[in-house]
């Protein structure tokens, strides 16, 4: 195979964007991403879409930024569709289909339930009456994703003394990173006391430990080493991607999902590294759809033994100038969560930190931490569990 980097990225503010297309905002993902990587856009030879609702959208987006008569492959694959349509694209680069693709990941959610969004809601009303035959559905039932969360939150606490003012920090630390984050849905600095006496949604989880729906849109342009080599100074290597999937997410009965550690590993395998090589050498963009979330994901991924991601988040380790900084960008928590554009979004993040890029000047994490950067989403598909890890680097 190949060696494939990112060479440009563009990203459409995310936030409230009720008279805007998924056309509009896609477009100009584009081409900034276009401008940014110095590209003609007939080089372009393929395309690769993330999005669940947005049917269609490739073409309309490709067609109003001039790119003709490529290839283009929607990817529905939950909050995964972005991180899984760059990784298909990685491997059309890196098997020599193509030498350049472009990957679009885009999503409108404020007008819609995250089950209209998701096309979930159509097919659970076609198959109503399956459920006469007492056919078991492994979702997350009626309680949906904030409760799930809710009580891993809760299971973590009784287990390890986790309290209600660790989970607050994650969304202090989230706010704080995003408020230099122009591009973020949320960018209001908050304090402890301020997340614990928000909106209960479900308890432990207060409104701003939980995720935005939100409208967004984040493209990224990848090439093979030769024409990377060509068009930019500061390529970022892809050196490790993985992805696996399980019918459930088992978080409650061990507060780990086995999807996510074996992802991680074997991204750690391919790129050849460690989980204690990101420490003063990395930073990393997790799927932090819940305060727990990153918690969790800290643990996990082998930065924290089990029990103790929040130690590393109170002694600044996760800081975006601490040893391992987590979610720079202010993650889901504070940029919002437009399904499939989130895996994009974080992976124009890694390009622009890498590069010290003016984008993220005043969020900008140390740069002994810029050798080395990880990407993490993880999503259900209805009654699936999906995990999508990539490694990245500036040396190849």
């Amino acid at each position: 195979m190949r060696n494939v980097a990112v060479v440009g990225a563009g990203v459409f503010p995310f936030g409230r964007h009720h008279d805007l297309l998924y056309v509009e905002m896609g477009r100009d993902a584009v081409n900034d991403a276009i401008k940014d990587t110095g590209i003609d856009r007939k080089e372009i030879q393929s395309c690769y879409v993330g999005t669940t609702g947005g049917v269609g959208v490739g073409h309309e987006i490709v067609n109003e930024t001039g790119i003709i008569g490529i290839p283009i492959t929607r990817v529905e694959n939950a909050c995964v569709s972005g991180s899984n349509a760059f990784r298909m694209a990685w491997m059309d680069v890196a098997l020599g289909i193509s030498d350049i693709s472009l990957v679009i990941g885009i999503e409108k959610m404020k007008d819609s339930s995250m089950g209209e969004a998701a096309g979930g809601t159509g097919r659970f009303k076609l198959e109503m009456k399956a459920m006469a035959k007492n056919i078991s559905m492994a979702s997350f039932g009626l309680m949906g994703p904030p409760g799930y969360f809710a009580l891993a939150a809760h299971r973590h606490m009784a287990e390890f003394g986790t309290t209600k003012e660790d989970l607050a920090s994650v969304t202090v630390k989230s706010r704080t990173n995003a408020n230099n984050n122009p591009k973020a849905e949320y960018q209001n600095i908050m304090t402890v006391d301020e997340v614990l006496n928000d909106k209960m949604i479900n308890p432990p989880l207060t409104r701003s430990q939980c995720c935005p729906k939100t409208d967004g849109a984040a493209a990224v342009i990848i090439m093979s080493e030769k024409l990377a080599k060509k068009y930019s100074d500061t390529p970022v290597w892809v050196k490790g991607s993985a992805m696996t999937s399980s019918i459930i997410m088992d978080l409650l009965s061990n507060l780990s999902a086995m999807p996510n550690i074996k992802s991680s590993r074997m991204a750690y395998d391919m790129a050849k590294v460690e989980a204690k090589d990101f420490y003063k050498n990395g930073f990393v963009e997790v799927h932090d759809c819940f305060s727990i979330s990153e918690i969790l994901h800290s643990e996990d991924f082998g930065w924290a033994k089990k029990g103790e991601g929040p130690k590393i988040l109170n002694e600044g380790i996760t800081q975006k100038d601490g040893d391992l900084p987590i979610n720079p960008s202010g993650g889901l928590l504070s940029c919002g969560h437009p399904l499939g554009a989130t895996g994009v979004r974080q992976i124009a993040e890694v390009l622009f930190q890498m590069r010290k890029d003016k984008e993220v000047a005043k969020r900008q994490v140390p740069d002994g931490n810029l050798n080395l950067a990880l990407t993490h989403t993880m999503g259900q598909p209805m009654l699936g569990f999906t995990s999508c890890v990539h490694v990245f680097s500036r040396n190849l």
